[in-house]
């Protein structure tokens, strides 16, 4: 039966609305919108856009760039939000927004799709909704095989000659980098996936012998990577980028 009853003799509920989906989204204005993308809006919430990386302050170009993107971007028109978890231990709380035109016709329009899709930012995974950083990662695809605005070589080749030179001052930061594979080679309980060097040295990420594990049973098994570009998220160790480390199989993956 396409329609089955409920045992109280109702129909089903509709389903809820995702987090990333615009039911259910609450009104709200834009009082403030401070460098460190934190958003100030009514009601007294303070809000950052969930499952994305924030340019950091050693970036400030590229921060300031975004702030204002984003300042022009929700000028004037009908904004909406959904928390995505509860806030943090300094109040923030982690947010959908949902961006529409007054008057408009069309549905409200997701901004971290827009910000990831345009390559103004990169994603990055959170405990909050696997189905939600599913659909953004399909939306970040775009950018990344256009080689898009954070995902261009001479941007990544820049960020990543920056953090050689100073390690410990970036030691802390999300990084999501676009790699090509050299080979992947296992080494006692653990197998480490090389790059094909951009500067001295090279890159190498290693990964733990449960981390392979779930990644063949993902169907992106690593041992098949070796040529191919891969896209890894991670924080910046004291070591830089010659011993990178990823904290689940959500932050790495082949550009399919």
């Amino acid at each position: 039966m396409v329609a089955l009853l409920a045992l109280n003799g109702h129909a089903p509920a509709a389903p809820l609305a995702l987090p990333c989906e615009p039911g259910g989204a609450i009104g709200a204005e834009i009082i403030d919108h401070n460098p460190d993308g934190i958003l100030r809006i009514s009601g007294g919430y303070r809000i950052r856009l969930a499952n994305i990386i924030w340019p950091d302050h050693l970036e400030p170009s590229q921060r300031s760039q975004l702030q204002t993107l984003l300042t022009e971007a929700l000028k004037g028109q009908q904004i909406r939000w959904k928390p995505a978890a509860g806030p943090d231990r300094w109040g923030i709380t982690p947010a959908h927004i949902f961006v529409r035109e007054p008057g408009g016709t069309l549905a409200p329009f997701w901004l971290q799709a827009g910000l990831v899709e345009g390559g103004f930012a990169p994603a990055w995974p959170e405990p909050f909704d696997a189905v939600c950083w599913k659909k953004l990662v399909e939306h970040e695809a775009t950018a990344i095989k256009a080689r898009r605005g954070h995902w261009a070589p001479r941007a990544q080749a820049a960020r990543h000659r920056t953090i050689e030179t100073a390690r410990e001052a970036h030691a802390g930061r999300k990084i999501a980098a676009l790699w090509r594979v050299k080979s992947v080679r296992p080494w006692r309980t653990m197998h480490f996936v090389n790059f094909v060097p951009s500067f001295r040295g090279g890159p190498s990420l290693g990964l733990t012998r449960k981390q392979m594990s779930l990644l063949e049973e993902a169907r992106k098994n690593p041992t098949l990577w070796q040529g191919k570009w891969i896209v890894t998220r991670f924080i910046v160790g004291s070591q830089g980028l010659s011993r990178v480390r990823v904290e689940s199989i959500d932050h790495i993956g082949p550009v399919e």
